[in-house]
């Protein structure tokens, strides 16, 4: 039996370039997006586009769907003419009987023609799927009423949850280093609320309030702020439940089969998932249109243009194409937990994206030494998780 090849440092590198650059991209896009009315959290628009995306991943199936399909197809020859050959040889000659089973038995046909085969089980994917959909609401109207820095700092627990789940449902074990390494990332990103309360000094009047629940209070708005944080926790335990659910279907086997890949994993949820949003935006968002989108880009003049509004949402497409090919390799041949780390990696980052195209217009997007601080202890703790973690490997 062949060991699975194990990729190389390259591929590892460039997967996850793939999937920090577009998720930099899908989070600033979707405030972009917010920030000329065009996106909010009740409408499910943003979480479609990153549904959507997710399913395209679909179209690098059908290279592997044609070679399996030829393949059967010769299966199929072979049997007709093993049949066909055993109907016309009623009475074959000693040596040609000889010959027969030494050198094609049924056995060597059925393991040369019968290698293992991948089992789905779509049962636990479309229970993912409505797990993710259910999460990706909470997170986007969380996100929406705390904005990035607050929204980035609460979803970095999502490392957390992965270890914890994973040891209970899993059977993972974490060593001692790289136990301290998350917790060293979590503690750095909670030195940025220091640096968000900070940023509340420098008030601005706040957006108003609707009961669509399409605004984005500031942290000096108590209440809401405190909906707002714990509905995104709540999303956040969520996610951390699909990524371990999708570790799972990726991972498990029994005898003679294989998991599905992640390429069809992603399909397959993305599919489940853009059905979901796609009936929630026919009864809903379609016929609150008005209230939910016209109404808030109103509010917004002036504001970008309809070409490029619709550019953008086009490009959360084809981000999230590359963010999920990329996310379900590296959970695949990395596993949730490292795969957290580089959330946490990307949400230290977005603090200063955001702090250069948001600042001017959002005083809660600042950045400060509180944030730069906490960008030295997260990527420290992380380059030392990464560490162990390929020394571990070896």
């Amino acid at each position: 039996m062949t060991k699975p090849v194990k990729p190389s440092l390259i591929s590892i590198i460039i997967y996850e370039a793939l999937f920090l650059f577009s998720g930099f991209f899908s989070t600033l896009g979707t405030q972009f997006l917010y920030y000329q009315g065009a996106a909010t959290g009740l409408s499910l628009l943003t979480n479609t586009a990153t549904y959507v995306g997710m399913a395209s991943v679909g179209f690098l199936l059908l290279p592997v769907w044609l070679r399996s399909r030829k393949f059967n197809e010769d299966i199929d020859m072979v049997d007709v003419s093993h049949a066909t050959t055993k109907d016309y040889q009623l009475l074959p000659e000693a040596d040609d009987e000889i010959s027969t089973d030494n050198n094609f038995t049924d056995t060597d046909v059925s393991k040369d023609m019968n290698p293992p085969k991948e089992v789905v089980d779509y049962k636990i994917i479309f229970a993912a799927s409505c797990l993710d959909v259910i999460a990706n609401f909470a997170l986007t109207i969380g996100f929406f009423y705390v904005g990035s820095g607050m929204y980035q700092v609460i979803y970095s627990s999502v490392v957390i949850w992965c270890a914890i789940l994973s040891f209970f449902f899993l059977g993972r074990r974490l060593s001692f280093v790289q136990s301290i390494s998350i917790i060293g990332v979590s503690i750095g990103l909670a030195l940025s609320a220091l640096g968000i309360n900070q940023n509340t000094e420098l008030t601005s009047p706040p957006p108003p309030s609707s009961s669509t629940g399409t605004t984005m209070p500031h942290s000096y708005h108590m209440s809401n702020t405190m909906f707002g944080m714990i509905l995104t926790s709540f999303a956040t335990f969520g996610y951390a439940c699909v990524y371990v659910v999708s570790d799972q279907i990726l991972t498990a086997r029994t005898p003679n089969t294989l998991p599905p890949s992640p390429e069809k994993v992603c399909f397959l949820v993305g599919t489940y998932s853009t059905i979901i949003s796609l009936i929630y935006i026919i009864f809903y968002t379609i016929p609150n249109w008005n209230v939910l989108i016209t109404q808030e880009m109103k509010k917004k003049v002036p504001h970008s243009s309809t070409f490029i509004i619709i550019l953008i949402y086009l490009l959360l497409c084809f981000s999230s194409f590359i963010h999920n090919l990329a996310y379900y390799w590296l959970m695949k041949e990395l596993g949730n937990v490292s795969t957290g780390i580089l959330n946490s990696l990307r949400a230290i980052i977005v603090f200063g994206l955001s702090h250069m195209m948001f600042c001017s217009i959002d005083h809660g997007q600042c950045f400060n030494i509180w944030k730069g601080w906490s960008a030295i202890i997260v990527i420290g703790f992380v380059t030392v998780f990464s560490i162990s973690k390929s020394r571990e490997s070896k």
